[in-house]
């Protein structure tokens, strides 16, 4: 059984069969054949074993028997002696045939991985002085296959189809298929006795120099370190995943894993060992003994005892679940790597513990609950049991020593965080108190940057009252406003605001305004909306403009009427962003523009010509806004322009700018401005029209308290000369002084007339073009009536004098049915095929009518 007392590692017991008497015969070649019985002792609860001899064969030669190979398909034995290979039946030792079967054979070996799909074949290479030869053995034959040249081999082990060799004083591997030689490296015969023993697939493990053991592929590559072991190796095998040798002492085990040595047995007079079927025999001078190997979930649990973690999981990573159900395997193999990474987490090696906890997918809650006061008190959480550990707390783990309570948090924050980002979590809750708790502890913006996920899922009361006790405010109202408590959160950001607390990480008002905006309620708005104005205009008016609450905007826009300078941002919020149509807002700005015109001309007067110089014109101001649209639309979408309405604020802005600052060019600029957008708009000339008499009411009106001597008689009269086309006559005439002479308004007059004749020329234009337009149609009314359609009648039709379609529209057909291009005929009454001359006027019913152009 698999034991250790040293190392606690798995260890070998033996138990040694009395030796049988045997046959007193010369020569000594004798094979015997023993049933074993394995069976547990009831009271001891050890394994024991006792022997009944069943058969005995004398093979008839002075030399002792130096292998012997089973090939438990067949039921046959075979036996090496004297140079002798000899075929055995299984159970009777009954010799086949009339001898044996090869001979001068000096070793022979088992192929483990043959390349036959024939299971009751079995694949053997025997060496011979001079050569190897592959064989292959049936029931009662034995057939050869294939023989490669080499010099005398001392061992063989081979795979597929490749033979690893140990010769005198060098290694070989040869492909049989192919008959190539691979040399490995040499060996010195005096000091090194040649093992070859197959290992993997392709894998050998060979006895090099200087006592170590090699490992080499069939294409003479090492993939694994060696073996250092003991000397006088007199045997050794392979047992997954452990190479165990015999020396004349002891037996020594190794793991194939680390190659590290891993246990030893005092056993003396070892000689032979071999693995048959998963059982391990090893043979002395007088005895034969059996090697129990100990389950390998039990060697896994005492390198767990004895805290050797990273070979408890390799071992158990390389066991292939052997004895065990998939499903039992893998739970197995999570409750390890839970363990070992509870053994890393108290020896503070916290990567490793990470990565353990990872792969065995730990309940966070189970790691949590070493540390007080991180989980919530609302759930109520018992270890698991049977437990992963013993530890009581984080405390008593890291023996009182608070950096290192501090570093396993750090590591336990960072775990946190890990399982939260790869998703599928399945205990949110704990796991977010628990990373919220640690990152108030710690006073960082982490803790501000973690809240700023919308999917947080903490225990609330706790965590408020967790970040009150370490006076994190900000963090405070940050988990209120993810969580969807807007009040509360609303409520610790006034007291920051207003200073009652301070936090270094409050950005200070717009913390504020960012939680107010999210508010769908428009009570709360109104509630804080003159608190944060008080403060800060630019902030309050970002209340109103990103606002989720429907906000009414004239209530806005009185609420604002204290702040003039948020009024004036939220009216462009309300044109330039929500394009909102409504004149009142247009009107009030451009107002507001005319207003600061008039302070910056009079703040320019004041202060002399620099000043004045860098003051903004008024008409930059007006032309940079957009135009007002008309105050009501008429039914049919016409605009309802009139005294009222749109005019009307237009009336006010003009009238500010021609009788208060005297700025006749931004006048005008203001109704070429309003007019462009007017016609943009689809509005008809009229509306053009009507704001430039507006003006000229203006202009020929004296300004409130003047007398008819400050009217603006120059500007009236260039507008007269300038805009004369936009202005009708009989308006403007009911608008002239009386006083007025011909002289003054004869620029006026010829240029209305001039246009006036020229709106009467393009009408009588228009007449004309409609009449030709319908002596057209009826021209080719009468055409298609006689000759059918004109698509029909160009289908396939080309040109008679160049022979070529027609492309465009325009042709021309004579009465004969002849069809030209017009530039090709350019004599309408001559046929430019035939020279027929038709009759160009008054045709009789007997002669044809002359050609026509046409224009489809």
């Amino acid at each position: 059984m698999w034991e250790s007392a040293e190392c606690n590692l798995p260890a070998l017991t033996h138990s040694t069969h009395p030796p049988q008497p045997v046959p007193s015969v010369s020569p000594c070649s004798v094979v015997v054949h023993y049933l074993v019985e394995e069976r547990t002792h009831e009271s001891t609860g050890k394994i024991i074993y006792s022997t009944n001899k069943m058969s005995a064969k004398n093979l008839g030669t002075r030399k002792a028997v130096a292998q012997l190979k089973t090939a438990s398909a067949l039921g046959r034995l075979m036996a090496l002696s004297d140079g002798n290979l000899y075929l055995l039946d299984a159970q009777l030792l009954n010799t086949l045939g009339s001898g044996p079967k090869i001979k001068n054979v000096t070793v022979f070996c088992v192929n483990e991985n043959p390349n036959t799909l024939d299971p009751f074949t079995v694949q053997l290479c025997v060496g011979k002085r001079r050569c190897i030869q592959v064989c292959s053995l049936h029931e009662d034959r034995v057939a050869f296959l294939r023989e490669l040249a080499t010099s005398e081999p001392l061992h063989l082990a081979m795979d597929g189809s490749f033979v690893c060799v140990a010769g005198q004083g060098q290694y070989c591997v040869f492909n049989v298929e192919s008959g190539a030689r691979q040399d490995l490296f040499p060996y010195d015969a005096a000091t090194t006795f040649p093992h070859v023993r197959r290992i993997a697939k392709e894998e050998f493990l060979l006895a090099g120099p200087g006592n170590l053991g090699m490992f080499v592929t069939s294409a003479g590559t090492s993939e694994r370190p060696p073996i250092q072991w003991s000397e006088g190796i007199t045997a050794l095998t392979y047992y997954h995943p452990y190479i165990i040798t015999v020396t004349s002492q002891f037996i020594r085990v190794y793991s194939l894993i680390d190659q590290q040595h891993k246990q030893t047995l005092n056993f003396s007079g070892g000689e032979l060992l071999g693995n048959f079927d998963g059982q391990l025999y090893v043979a002395a001078a007088s005895c034969v003994s059996c090697l129990m190997p100990q389950p390998w979930t039990m060697q896994v649990q005492a390198l767990m005892d004895s805290e050797r973690v990273e070979e408890a999981v390799e071992l158990a990573e390389h066991s292939g679940a052997v004895g065990m159900s998939q499903e039992h395997y893998q739970q197995l193999c999570r409750t390890l790597l839970q363990r070992a990474g509870f053994i890393k987490l108290a020896h503070g090696v916290f990567d490793q513990a990470q990565e353990y906890f990872l792969k065995g997918a730990v309940d966070a809650r189970e790691v949590i609950s070493l540390y007080p006061g991180l989980l919530p008190d609302s759930v109520e959480y018992t270890r698991l049991q049977p437990p992963l550990h013993h530890l009581a707390d984080i405390s008593q783990a890291m023996q009182g020593d608070q950096a290192r309570v501090a570093a396993a948090k750090t590591f336990l924050l960072s775990f946190l965080l890990h399982l939260r980002y790869l998703g599928h979590l399945t205990h949110r809750m704990e796991v977010d108190t628990a990373i919220i708790k640690l990152q108030a502890e710690g006073d960082s913006e982490d803790l501000q940057r973690f809240l700023d996920h919308s999917d947080i899922a903490c225990s609330l009361p706790e965590c408020a009252q967790w970040l009150l006790q370490h006076k994190q405010f900000s963090a405070l109202a940050k988990l209120h406003r993810v969580l969807g408590n807007l009040e509360k959160c609303l409520e610790v950001l006034t007291k920051l605001v207003r200073e009652e607390v301070t936090d270094k990480h409050f950005r200070g008002i717009q913390d504020l305004v960012d939680c107010l905006i999210l508010a769908t309620d428009p009570n709360v708005v109104w509630r804080y909306a003159d608190f944060v104005l008080d403060r800060d205009w630019v902030e309050g008016v970002r209340v109103f403009t990103q606002s989720r609450a429907p906000l009414d905007p004239p209530r806005v826009l009185r609420a604002l009427q204290r702040y003039p300078e948020a009024r004036l941002s939220f009216l462009h919020h309300l044109i330039d962003t929500k394009k909102l149509k409504d004149e009142q807002y247009h009107t009030e700005l451009v107002l507001h523009y005319v207003g600061e015109a008039v302070r910056l001309r009079g703040g320019g007067e004041g202060q002399g010509g620099e000043g004045a110089g860098e003051a903004p014109g008024p008409a930059q101001l007006l032309l940079s806004l957009p135009a007002p649209p008309c105050a009501g639309q008429a039914p049919g979408n016409q605009p309802a322009c009139g005294d009222g309405g749109c005019l009307g604020e237009h009336e006010k802005a003009l009238s500010m700018l021609v009788h208060q600052l005297k700025d006749f060019a931004a006048a005008e600029q203001y109704c070429i401005a309003q007019s462009r957008a007017a016609a943009a708009a689809g509005h008809k000339h009229s509306g053009k029209a009507n704001i430039f008499l507006k003006l000229l009411k203006i202009y020929l009106r004296p300004p409130p308290g003047g007398s008819e001597d400050d009217i603006e008689l120059a500007p009236a009269i260039e507008l007269l000369s300038v805009h004369a086309e936009e202005l009708e006559v009989a308006s403007v005439l009911a608008l002239l002084p009386p006083t007025w002479s011909l002289a003054i308004v004869h620029h006026y007059l010829r240029a209305a007339l001039r246009n006036s004749l020229h709106q009467s020329h393009k009408k009588d234009s228009q007449t004309l073009l409609r009449s030709e337009n319908l002596q057209q149609k009826f021209l080719l009314y009468k055409v298609s009536r006689d000759m059918g359609p004109f698509l029909s009648l160009l289908i396939g039709k080309v040109c008679c004098v160049c022979n070529r379609g027609f492309t465009d529209s325009a042709f021309t057909i004579y009465p004969n049915g002849v069809m030209a291009h017009p530039p090709c005929a350019p004599d309408p009454s001559v046929c430019p095929l035939t020279g027929t001359v038709f009759q160009a006027a008054r045709p009789t019913p007997a002669s044809p009518a002359p050609s026509h152009k046409y224009r489809a």
